[in-house]
């Protein structure tokens, strides 16, 4: 049997271990959510906001409400397609 200082060395160095593994995984989530996250608004352009304000009030008329919100809800994961992909070309 191994010395009782042999194993609470050991058991000190795999929680050492498994803490270092949670702090990347944090750090891997963070970065997830930077790159699929829309941009802030101070770094979207000033004519963003009323130009697709603008695409959806007269799309809304001719569409209807529940093809517009199947639209837009496309529109949202293609979105966040073209950031994904940005991201990683950026990369």
């Amino acid at each position: 049997m191994k010395p009782a200082a042999e194993l609470a060395e050991r058991k000190a160095r795999l929680i050492a271990q498994s803490d270092l593994q949670r702090m990347q995984a944090l750090l891997a989530w963070h970065a997830a959510r930077k790159i699929v996250s829309p941009p802030a608004p101070e770094e979207r352009s000033a004519r963003s906001r009323a130009l697709a304000a603008t695409a959806i009030g007269i799309a809304l008329p001719l569409f209807g409400p529940g093809r517009m919100r199947s639209l837009l809800r496309t529109l949202s994961f293609v979105a966040t397609g073209l950031r994904l992909v940005r991201a990683w070309r950026a990369r």
